[in-house]
């Protein structure tokens, strides 16, 4: 069994600290400060479990860096991915009595972790922060329809071009646009609904068409993005790509 982490102690840095290096907020300064003062940090190694479904939702938590992936495990072994969070977002956020999902760790992680009861508490104090905690809600709700849309409208071919569309946005791309992916295959099947197997015949068929080229396993180079942006709205374009 995969060991559930445990809060870093005698860390060199505090929560103010691990903080900084975050890009945008969706919080105002006020706001993160009362929230580092009830934030505790935790180093997660790859792949270990932060919490399962069912488990007693005691915390929220934000990403400081790493990727983690929000899944449910079938009991025919079977696995779907519903979110992957990455540096600066939170989840878990003022959630029912119990997971709903598993949070797992793509890559070593580390999280601030905060109380659900003193979060209330604040939420309760600070209109503002409330409101922006429900901003937050209504985003996640929005994404998870989106992706309810590619898994049960779009073809592989159209999942798959959506996916990495998403994440250039999400990650950023780099020179030649080049876009980091932490999660593997394995991952990005379970999060299309996809086989692994089919998840590597459309890269296949994108690098032949020269709309994708992959440097690496955790790389995508999109070599062409008018033409994943068309197949992602349903137009096959590929043989003129």
């Amino acid at each position: 069994m995969v060991a559930k982490p445990t809060i870093a102690a005698g860390l060199p840095m505090t929560v103010s600290d691990i903080a900084r290096p975050v890009a945008a907020s969706c919080l105002e300064d006020e706001d993160e400060a009362a929230l580092q003062h009830i934030g505790a940090v935790a180093r997660i190694g790859r792949n270990e479990i932060i919490f399962s479904q069912g488990d007693p939702a005691t915390y929220a938590y934000k990403v400081m860096s790493g990727v983690v992936r929000l899944c449910r495990h079938m009991n025919d072994g079977r696995r779907h991915i519903a979110q992957f969070s990455f540096a600066g977002d939170f989840f878990s956020m003022l959630e029912s009595e119990q997971h709903s999902f598993t949070a797992e760790a793509v890559t070593d992680v580390v999280l601030v972790r905060y109380p659900q009861i003193q979060l209330s508490v604040l939420s309760d104090q600070r209109p503002a922060m409330s409101r922006r905690f429900m901003a937050l809600l209504l985003q996640r709700l929005g994404a998870l329809e989106n992706h309810l849309t590619v898994l049960g409208r779009q073809n592989a071919k159209e999942r798959v071009a959506s996916f990495l569309l998403s994440l250039a946005e999400r990650r950023g791309a780099e020179d030649s646009n080049l876009v980091d992916a932490p999660m593997n295959r394995h991952d990005i099947a379970d999060y299309l609904g996809l086989t692994n197997e089919t998840v590597c015949r459309v890269l296949s068929e994108l690098r032949r068409a020269r709309v994708v080229g992959t440097p690496n396993l955790r790389q995508f180079a999109l070599l062409n993005i008018d033409a994943l942006q068309a197949l992602a709205g349903g137009e096959e374009h590929l043989a003129a790509a």
